[in-house]
């Protein structure tokens, strides 16, 4: 065998083994069928029948109010820690205690004001001073009346030293000194009793803002823990806080509006009724000082 007819030969077999290897691939049923899906159809259709079930029962589920509700509001309070719950607390005893002095202080002011009227009054239908001050007892408190008697006892007192003293001229204008300094005092102690609780409605209506303030920092501290705890932004992570904090602040407004309200209110009222009693002073001296002038007169005809 020739060297060209063995290459031809070897060609011959080659050529033989190719187109035997597409026939043998054709008859093996392993690599001529395609990957089948191992999943019957039966048990495709059972899940789509269950999943369809799970819908059914969840949409007709009815949801609870209380669920998305949440708490109340010393629920949430309580909630949030100890320090939100006592904020809380103390926000809503000063509302309550604002509205005591407010009402009381409304009351006591319209009878200090119509008691004072009233004396005001008898002051000027009186036949003497010394008439009025036997009836002192017969008019309800007013800062007139403690006025007038503080005033009525210098003027006593004052009556004894013009009888002690040798110059009538001196003995009245000492007297007339010492009756205005006494009826500034008694003025300047019945203005401190007319004043009393104002400061604490004033300390309310400048606090409360600020520890409403607190409640509301506290709060959205709280959120933004809620979110590292959870990991999540979303808002059932982030609305405890957050409405734990507009609680506080909306309670620390309810507590200042009506302390701002009522002081201010209360601080007119006040000082319609101090004027009042200035002008009652002044009517008060210039009558004194006319006795005086009458009875310094009277001595200096004897003499």
């Amino acid at each position: 065998m020739s060297y060209r007819q063995g290459r031809l030969w070897v060609a011959k077999i080659m050529i033989s083994f190719a187109m035997l290897a597409p026939q043998a691939r054709a008859a093996d049923p392993k690599v001529s069928a395609p990957i089948a899906n191992t999943a019957p159809a039966e048990k495709v259709d059972a899940t789509k029948q269950d999943a369809a079930k799970v819908g059914a029962v969840e949409a007709s589920t009815p949801v609870s109010t209380e669920d998305v509700s949440g708490p109340g509001v010393f629920g949430r309070a309580w909630q949030a820690g100890f320090v939100a719950f006592m904020t809380l607390l103390l926000l809503i005893g000063s509302s309550i205690g604002c509205w005591v002095i407010i009402v009381t202080k409304w009351k006591d002011l319209n009878k200090i004001s119509a008691a004072t009227d009233a004396f005001i009054k008898s002051f000027w239908e009186s036949r003497s001073l010394n008439d009025l001050n036997s009836r002192l007892q017969e008019y309800q408190y007013s800062p007139a009346r403690e006025v007038f008697r503080s005033g009525y006892a210098e003027l006593a007192r004052s009556n004894q030293m013009r009888e002690q003293t040798a110059s009538t001229e001196v003995a009245v204008g000492a007297a007339m000194d010492n009756l205005n300094r006494t009826l500034q005092k008694a003025k300047l102690l019945e203005r401190k009793h007319l004043e009393r609780n104002l400061n604490f409605l004033a300390i309310i209506a400048s606090v409360s803002p600020f520890v409403g303030l607190f409640g509301t920092v506290w709060g959205i501290m709280n959120a933004f823990e809620g979110i590292a705890r959870t990991g999540s932004a979303s808002l059932a992570a982030v609305a405890p806080g957050i409405a734990e904090a507009l609680t506080s602040t909306a309670f620390g407004l309810g507590a200042a509006i009506p302390a701002v309200i009522g002081y201010n209110l209360f601080n007119g009222k006040l000082r319609f009724q101090m004027m009042s009693i200035d002008g009652f002073c002044a009517d008060f001296l210039n009558i004194v000082e006319r006795y005086l002038v009458t009875e310094k007169n009277k001595s200096i005809e004897k003499a």
